[in-house]
């Protein structure tokens, strides 16, 4: 289960347990639900312990969507499921995750 919170267009989504080609369907129905109407976006992967090319493919797509849509995004808590697999393909520059650089 995930959780979102909205406050002034401000929009903070928390994902739990795994962001994977499972999950990604419905992952995508959250994600561009957050999206509309928001002015920022703050996704929250701290509880996320399971992560795979899909999980990625959909995190690079509401980054792209949300800068065509000028809509601030950011990536926070990211566990290490995740930075690992964004670090060792080099898409450090193509996300914006918090403290990885």
């Amino acid at each position: 289960m995930s959780d979102i919170t909205t406050q002034d267009g401000r929009r903070e989504l928390t994902l739990d347990s795994a962001l994977t080609i499972y999950t990604a369907a419905d992952t995508k129905l959250q994600l561009v639900g957050a999206l509309q109407g928001a002015l920022e976006l703050h996704l929250n992967l701290s509880q996320i312990e399971e992560f795979d090319c899909a999980g990625l493919q959909l995190l690079l797509a509401v980054s792209q969507e949300a800068q065509r849509q000028n809509i601030s995004f950011s990536i926070e808590g990211a566990t290490a499921a995740v930075t690992d697999i964004v670090q060792m393909l080099g898409l450090n520059g193509q996300l914006p995750i918090g403290g990885l650089h």
